[in-house]
């Protein structure tokens, strides 16, 4: 079966006022919350009625978070320091996540299948409730990396607490957002990540124009597009240099697709990701049918 898409994390330098921009664009956003000090981190959700979700995500504590260990056994994958670097050359995606209901298991059968894996990890932290009060979190993550992927990494997340996480005040936006359906990852050639992300997602490479999707559960789908391609329907993205592939933006779906509102924000306008509206095939239709 597929992997369902849990999250996607959009790095920025300035939490609240990314924040304040993504509830000006008729977002509601989750009040802030804080990691632990390995990772280094805090973050404002914007969670999705389909059960995924957006973390928009500042490194405000980067001389506390606990550094890279690739050569420990088996490896120290560090949350906080791949989102500092990414930060270090620009604000945007930066991880996708997978939903898991047993990462650290998963996360070993990816092993076994030649991908590279990092420990398993785990954490918690308090989450403020719609009604002030505050909650605990937790997940456990698997981390999968490529070689040749510096600027995005994968995990798996499970989440512990699901009932603690997921509230229906934080899932009404304005804008009438309600599913994540697509997610753009632009590589000068998608060909070459295939083997990877085929065993990742669990789902065969779709040629599309452009490039490839794989198909992620029902309703989502991982596009990997050509620079050329994905600045002709995304003049402003963010496409792939010299440090490799990069995570250009998403997709979602309104509640009411009738609701008035724009067909696209520029990644300008959203903290460096693209973000399309409507459903996921709209303009693209599958080479192979």
């Amino acid at each position: 079966m597929e992997r369902s898409i849990d999250h996607l994390v959009l790095a920025t330098r300035e939490l609240d006022a990314l924040a304040g921009r993504y509830e000006a664009l008729g977002f509601t956003v989750t009040p802030r919350a804080a990691h632990n000090d390995e990772m280094g981190t805090s973050n404002r959700l914007v969670q999705l009625r389909d059960g995924a979700f957006i973390e928009l995500l500042e490194v405000d504590r980067p001389n506390r978070l606990l550094a890279h260990d690739m050569v420990a056994l088996p490896p120290y994958f560090s949350f906080g320091a791949h989102n500092l670097e990414v930060l270090s050359q620009r604000e945007g995606l930066s991880m996708l996540a997978f939903k898991s209901l047993d990462a650290w298991g998963e996360l070993e059968d990816l092993a076994r299948a030649g991908l590279q894996t990092s420990a398993p990890f785990s954490f918690a932290r308090r989450a403020r409730q719609p009604d002030g009060s505050e909650l605990e979190v937790a997940f456990r993550l698997g981390f999968v990396t490529h070689p040749d992927m510096p600027q995005v990494s994968f995990f798996l997340c499970e989440n512990r607490y699901p009932k603690n996480f997921w509230k229906p005040d934080f899932q009404q936006h304005t804008n009438g957002a309600q599913a994540l359906s697509a997610i753009y990852l632009c590589a000068r050639e998608p060909h070459l990540y295939d083997s990877f992300l085929a065993a990742l997602t669990n789902s065969p490479a779709h040629p599309v124009d452009g490039g490839l999707l794989y198909r992620v559960d029902i309703g989502h789908g991982l596009f990997v597009f050509t620079p050329d391609y994905l600045r002709s329907i995304a003049p402003d993205a963010t496409v792939e240099t010299d440090r490799g592939p990069v995570l250009s933006g998403f997709r979602l779906n309104r509640f009411d697709q009738t609701q008035d509102g724009p067909l696209a924000i520029p990644a300008a306008e959203a903290g460096g990701a693209f973000i399309f509206w409507g459903d996921v095939t709209a303009g693209l239709p599958l080479k192979d049918g």
